[in-house]
């Protein structure tokens, strides 16, 4: 996967803890400083965004975090387009909504997402940039912030809205089809993969406790980047953990050559095997859209981590083994 990602999206992750500080620590009973007709009058031409106050008698931090969460839009006017020109007020918003998005139950996200999209879509253009951010930051590959999780109800809302063009519906419906695809809970899906040798091998047949899936392109910068990193983790080539862990670096893409000449790169400890048939690729087993994927698996091949950063593989093996 490339690592490297939009500076402004970037710098607007950076400071997404604002929201928490804000309207979670601050005491809700402060009285705010009254402006003068002037700074109004400024504040009417210029789009801002206000948070929710939070009741007084909510005081535990969960209390105050769901409340913010179910009310986070309330003072926001959908039918004001001029807020699609503001990115740095709307963008920062939606950056900081999905922070406390992954801080409440997924049902929750669920029904707030779905409402905020149902309140939004009372202005046409409004729903469409509220989509298109949403899937910038949630389903980019390349997104710091990307979650399937609470992209999904995004994608369920624009296929089933009447109002939404085809295109949509369809690029919906197929995001859907990805998110779908081999999630975290269910068996991941079988492939061969052929070996140096020729000899030829399911990956479901790989008995070790635990098997760590590297799909990469030996062309791909990222790639490179990711895999030095693996090579120098102290996690990745801990001896104890590696022997219960099988990492598999599977080449999918149809230039064998470029593949038989990087073999090198895969440390001996591997294994390194390509899709001869191009089977994952024309099958579509997974979702591959951005070089490299890391999927991790338990002893029955069910997925623990899909599409997972290295350093959250790194976290979730360090933790199970207590490194």
């Amino acid at each position: 996967m490339n690592i490297v990602f939009n500076k402004s999206i970037m710098e607007i992750y950076r400071f997404a803890f604002i929201i928490l500080l804000s309207s979670l620590l601050v005491s809700c009973g402060e009285k705010k400083q009254e402006t003068g007709n002037a700074d109004k009058a400024a504040e009417k031409k210029t789009p801002a965004f206000t948070l929710p106050e939070v009741p007084v008698m909510l005081q535990s931090v969960e209390d105050r975090l769901h409340f913010v969460v179910n009310h986070y839009w309330d003072k926001f006017d959908f039918k004001d387009t001029a807020y699609i020109h503001a990115p740095d007020i709307t963008e920062q918003a939606m950056a900081n909504y999905i922070d406390l998005l992954t801080r409440v139950p997924q049902v929750m996200a669920d029904s707030c997402v779905t409402r905020t999209l149902e309140n939004v879509s009372l202005e046409p253009k409004m729903l469409n940039y509220f989509v298109e951010t949403l899937r910038k930051y949630l389903f980019d590959p390349n997104s710091p912030m990307r979650n399937e999780e609470i992209f999904e109800p995004v994608c369920r809302f624009v296929a089933s809205y009447a109002s939404a063009d085809e295109a949509a519906q369809s690029r919906a419906r197929y995001d859907l089809k990805l998110i779908d695809m081999n999630r975290v809970g269910s068996v991941a899906a079988d492939f061969v993969y052929t070996l140096a040798s020729g000899a030829q091998r399911r990956m479901h047949d790989l008995r070790s406790p635990y098997t760590l899936l590297l799909f990469y392109n030996p062309d791909c910068h990222g790639c490179a980047e990711v895999l030095a990193h693996m090579k120098s983790s102290p996690v990745l080539t801990d001896a104890g953990i590696m022997k219960q862990v099988s990492i598999l670096a599977f080449y999918p893409d149809e230039e064998y050559e470029v593949w038989e000449n990087h073999r090198d790169m895969i440390p001996s400890g591997w294994i390194n095997g390509y899709d001869k048939e191009l089977t994952v690729l024309d099958r579509e087993l997974y979702d591959l859209k951005a070089m490299p994927t890391l999927y991790l698996l338990d002893k029955d091949k069910k997925v623990l981590l899909k599409d997972a950063p290295v350093e959250q593989v790194e976290q979730y093996l360090a933790h199970l083994f207590g490194r």
